[in-house]
């Protein structure tokens, strides 16, 4: 289990009334059941208690009313924290999955780029699930800052208890105190945490299960 420190955040069941808003030109028409619609500038929020918990934006997107999706070209998700931090995920292309309007998941795929806080993850793809308020990536997962390197497998991000979990090995790299790198930390839970300049409550855990 590995402790990083400085990777605090805080993410925010997604309601259509008046909690969450789906912004379009007042001039489009309705959608008909059985017709797809393509849109310039898609952009979808989720607002809770008066405060952006997330919100989703794209160049272009093309609704499929009848399978209740969304195709989304060059989409940007960003998880807003109560301290103004945030997360940001960007990607090539996506797919939106609704349920009587409602947010299911949202997929991101192509050349996945995270920003959280200090660091900097990239993966291929990444799924952010509504009903677990999580995001996982399901294959290789590169994470850097100017202290380390991380590769992992298979990662989930519990948005709600900050905490990011690898269900295959972990390969970590730490930059010592005068340029050195020591070895490599060996894969799955018998990894020892690495030392924390800050607080162990403002750093999310990373495990290898």
């Amino acid at each position: 289990m590995l402790a990083l420190a400085g990777l605090g955040f805080v993410l925010g069941r997604t309601m259509i009334s008046q909690q969450q808003v789906l912004i379009a030109k007042p001039s489009e028409p309705e959608l008909q059941p059985d017709v797809s619609q393509r849109i310039k500038e898609f952009r979808r929020v989720k607002v809770k208690d008066g405060h952006k918990q997330w919100e989703l934006t794209a160049h272009e997107a093309e609704f499929f009313t009848e399978k209740g999706e969304v195709a989304i070209t060059g989409p940007k998700l960003a998880f807003y924290g109560g301290d103004g931090r945030n997360v940001e995920v960007n990607g090539r292309e996506g797919r939106v999955f609704l349920n009587d309007g409602n947010v299911q998941r949202i997929e991101l795929s192509g050349g996945i780029d995270v920003t959280l806080g200090d660091y900097f993850m990239q993966t291929e793809k990444a799924i952010y699930f509504e009903n677990i308020n999580s995001i996982a990536a399901p294959g290789e997962v590169r994470l850097k800052s100017s202290e380390m390197a991380l590769d992992g497998q298979a990662m989930l991000l519990e948005l709600g208890s900050q905490r990011v979990v690898f269900n295959k090995g972990v390969n970590t790299t730490f930059k010592g105190s005068h340029g050195v790198t020591p070895p490599a930390a060996p894969d799955g839970p018998a990894a020892q945490p690495a030392p924390a300049p800050q607080s162990a409550a403002a750093a999310p855990l990373v495990e290898a299960r």
